[in-house]
């Protein structure tokens, strides 16, 4: 558990901590996760270190607290709007998040694939889970998707995110966002395949013509 902050005596201390924060996702953005440092974030932030010390133990709560920062940013994204906003704008909100911090957003993907976030306890998997049952619910799912499926399908954009963000560095990341939400749109409305194929059923699969084989003469 992490060790609360010693606070006391500091000059607004919610302020330095959120000045600790945001050099932190700053300094991971930039160099990655293994660069980061308290003594680091502390010269990014612009205050000492025993400063710093007051407010994180060390890098490892430093990496949790940008770790949550952007599961939060991407809980926002999807309950900013209201309930008759198009899903559009939340995927590109969402896809915007992540290709603006990559490495942050890695910091959660990695600890899911160990095993030691995304779980089903957690605020993010909760909420898009939740999304989804209003949505099926309401008629607007089929309904026999599997739930809990569709919510990891959904995590696992945010890796391809990432992977898109890496390829196309340099590229004007609204423009990206929007081409990513455009096509997740066609995606979940069309399909990947065109009209009047079917994957998967028995009349589109060709079928396998008996062995021949050749009878052997009796012998007399």
């Amino acid at each position: 558990m992490a060790r609360k902050a010693k606070t006391k005596g500091i000059r607004n201390p919610l302020a330095t901590r959120a000045k600790l924060l945001r050099a932190t996702i700053e300094l991971v953005s930039e160099k990655g996760a293994a660069a980061l440092s308290l003594k680091e974030a502390a010269n990014r932030a612009n205050v000492s270190r025993g400063v710093a010390y007051l407010h994180f133990e060390d890098r490892e709560q430093l990496l949790e607290e940008a770790k949550t920062w952007i599961s939060e940013g991407l809980q926002a994204s999807l309950t900013l709007f209201g309930e008759d906003t198009p899903w559009h704008d939340r995927t590109f909100r969402t896809t915007k998040i992540v290709l603006t911090h990559p490495e942050a957003s890695k910091l959660l993907i990695d600890a899911a694939m160990a095993g030691t976030d995304l779980d089903r306890g957690h605020p993010l998997y909760k909420l898009v889970l939740n999304l989804l049952k209003e949505l099926k619910t309401s008629g607007r799912l089929r309904a026999d998707i599997d739930i809990e499926i569709m919510t990891y399908i959904m995590f696992g954009s945010i890796a391809g995110t990432i992977i898109l963000g890496a390829q196309r560095k340099g590229d004007d990341i609204d423009s990206l966002a929007e081409r990513y939400a455009t096509e997740w749109d066609n995606m979940i409305e069309r399909g990947f395949f065109a009209p009047g194929f079917r994957l998967g059923r028995e009349d589109s699969k060709p079928k396998r013509q008996p062995r021949k084989t050749s009878k052997k003469p009796v012998r007399k």
